[in-house]
């Protein structure tokens, strides 16, 4: 992402992949703090409270318990009695799943009577692949998880006792599914079903083929003003002797060690990143064989209900952080709201620190800043089933904000203070791969208004790019935050701001807060700006092969003529693939340019790998189709998505070539 009058000292999102740029050299950059009990208020955890063959149900009072003391106060899961008594005993809220099997009527009543507990509802669970949740009216995959979300969305937004509920989209498991629903408006909140595979937590932002985020945001076709996203299931599993087989793959297993370093940074980077609400899944492990089981050990406690290290970590860093509690007798959270201020500071560390460093600012009422810091990086090697060593890494913290007291803590290890700093104007602390706090207390000022919003601001776009201006804000203002739809930008000292690597004919939906010496920070000031309709259009023109003619036992090579017809540029440093396939079987594949393409351009391509690890198709006698499937896993958004194919026929006769 290029930068055009911007200054970065917190986290920001490439393409979908959260990244640290610290400045160099040293000086100080302002960032806003969020509340700390915003951060805890986005965990969540998956449950199975009608399972009887599972702890859940046969040990429910332990379970019970246990979710109590952990802190986390939202649970994922279809509706259930026992849910009504945790929201009375602990007010734990529930996001509700409702499929065909649910009348969207009847869901609407059901939470009209338990207001209290459903925080949202979420269409049907992972339509593409299970047809009991795409199955409605007499319709399937996609046309039926269409319908009942359309019908559920009404039901919700038809009743005024309802319609502040939000409403989730349906959820999807394969790359392509949501295209093929678009566009699918009736929802609240977009969905991911986000996991890391093994793998660090942000590569489940970024994906694997198509990051995750644009996955989510394609339900809603072209046009359409991006929603925020609920992720209802991700985390990992420890059956390290299962192999790695669940539903819908295969997922490798990490130790219950990276698991505790795991899930706190996944929770962190999502909330960088602007998710909404991050669901793990899920609490307990359903069955007993944990090491063998990979669908059933998922959880953070065990099947006999002790907790794994991953329960203790969490436990202590809502402990932390958390400030919101739950009156039993008023039956209602007491939280004290307050306008976080912004932390003056720069983190320095060596260049090959860097790029693994990352951060998230938080603040609690009493004006402690809560600096979560950690190296993102693999804590876990699932080729050889061992944990990573990774080493601390020094990293130096320069306050520009005069601090009375900085003191670490590390809760994966304990809530017991490591080491104190007073009236620190830097200091250096070691850095794990998971997350340490330094709690920062700072001086006391004067209290004083916060400063101006923005006002008046004007957009200009292109299909890629939108940059923001606006008069400059009376009063004492030394610069200005944006960020897009929740997640951090970065500062403009001036009154402009560019946001680049945008999607074409998409809305995007920015706040803008002005801020002064001392830290205080405006009000929003909330534009929407969509980009220009400059979109690609990838379509195949010549399909051809060597050698010709064709003999059986031949190694062919297929390569295709790809050529964009759009009016905007496809983009640079994504894979243009294209797949081959011969009478329906896949082959092989090109996966050897990253664009871009120009409107008009063309370019051939070779096919230079394939499933069986050769670019190479074995002729065998007889006539043939071939067909090249361009774009082949959807990575690249084009205006028309229907015309990526080019199909063949060829005939391979005589004897065996010489």
């Amino acid at each position: 992402m290029s930068m055009k009058n911007k200054t970065i000292s917190g986290p920001m999102l490439l393409g979908s992949l959260a990244l640290l740029f610290l400045l160099a050299p040293l000086a100080a950059a302002p960032e806003p703090a969020r509340p700390a009990d915003e951060f805890v208020d986005s965990i969540g955890v998956a449950t199975h409270w009608g399972y009887p063959d599972t702890p859940y149900g046969f040990a429910y009072d332990q379970v019970k318990a246990l979710l109590g003391a952990s802190g986390i106060r939202h649970v994922r899961d279809g509706f259930h009695p026992r849910l009504v008594d945790l929201n009375r005993t602990y007010g734990t809220r529930a996001t509700i799943i409702y499929g065909p099997g649910t009348a969207p009527a009847d869901a609407a009543a059901q939470i009209k009577a338990n207001l209290p507990l459903a925080d949202m509802v979420e269409g049907p669970n992972e339509v593409d692949i299970f047809a009991s949740s795409a199955s409605y009216l007499g319709l399937k995959f996609p046309a039926g998880p269409i319908a009942y979300q359309n019908a559920l969305y009404a039901a919700f937004k038809a009743d005024p006792q309802t319609r502040g509920i939000g409403v989730i989209a349906p959820s999807t498991a394969q790359s392509g599914s949501n295209l093929q629903m678009a566009p699918l408006l009736s929802e609240d909140y977009l969905v991911m079903h986000s996991y890391a595979g093994g793998a660090p937590p942000e590569t489940s932002l970024s994906g694997g083929d198509v990051p995750n985020t644009l996955k989510a945001a394609r339900l809603l076709g072209t046009g359409a003003v991006l929603k925020p996203i609920v992720v209802t299931e991700s985390g990992y599993h420890t059956a390290l002797k299962s192999g790695g087989g669940v539903i819908a793959g295969i997922q490798p297993a990490v130790s219950e060690a990276a698991e505790a370093k795991y899930l706190p940074r996944h929770f962190a980077s999502y909330f960088n990143a602007g998710i909404v609400r991050t669901i793990t899944y899920e609490f307990c492990d359903e069955f007993d064989h944990e090491d063998t089981n990979a669908e059933a050990s998922f959880g953070i406690v065990r099947h006999d209900l002790s907790p794994k290290p991953a329960y203790t970590s969490l436990k202590n860093l809502i402990t932390l952080l958390g400030e919101a509690r739950w009156d039993p007798a008023a039956q209602k959270w007491k939280r004290k709201e307050f306008p976080p201020r912004a932390l003056d500071f720069t983190l320095s560390a060596e260049a090959k620190t860097l790029p693994t460093l990352r951060h998230t600012l938080l603040q609690q009422s009493n004006g402690d800043f809560l600096l979560l810091l950690w190296q993102e990086v693999s804590s876990f090697d699932t080729n050889r089933g061992q944990d990573i060593a990774n080493p601390a890494v020094p990293v130096t913290v320069i306050f520009q904000t005069p601090i009375s007291e900085a003191a670490v803590i590390q809760p994966g290890r304990s809530l017991a203070t490591q080491q104190v700093w007073h009236s620190p104007k830097r200091l250096t602390l070691s850095v794990p791969d998971e997350i340490v706090v330094l709690k920062l207390t700072p001086r006391t000022s004067p209290a004083a208004s916060a400063p101006a919003s923005p006002t008046g601001v004007r957009s200009a776009a292109t299909g890629s790019e939108i940059t923001l201006t606006f008069p400059p804000v009376r009063g004492p203002v030394q610069g200005y935050f944006v960020s897009r739809l929740g997640q951090f930008l970065g500062r403009a000292v001036r009154e402009y701001f560019t946001d680049t690597e945008r999607q074409p004919n998409t809305g995007y939906t920015y706040q803008l807060r002005s801020y002064d010496a001392s830290g205080r920070v405006s009000a929003p000031a909330t534009v929407v700006v969509r980009t220009e309709s400059q979109m690609p259009d990838l379509t195949a023109t010549e399909l051809s092969w060597t050698p010709t003619p064709l003999h059986p036992g031949d190694k062919v090579r297929f390569q295709i003529t790809i050529k964009n017809i759009g009016t905007g540029s496809t983009p640079a440093n994504i894979t243009h693939g294209i797949g081959f396939f011969v009478d329906g079987t896949f082959v092989s594949w090109s996966d050897s340019f990253s664009g871009p393409l120009a409107p008009g351009e063309s370019k051939n391509l070779l096919a230079n790998s394939g499933p069986q690890k050769t670019a190479f198709w074995t002729a065998t006698p007889g006539p043939h189709t071939v067909t090249a499937q361009v774009d082949d896993l959807n990575r690249i958004t084009e205006s028309i998505e229907t015309n990526n194919a080019k199909t063949q026929s060829f005939v391979v006769t005589g004897g065996l070539a010489p």
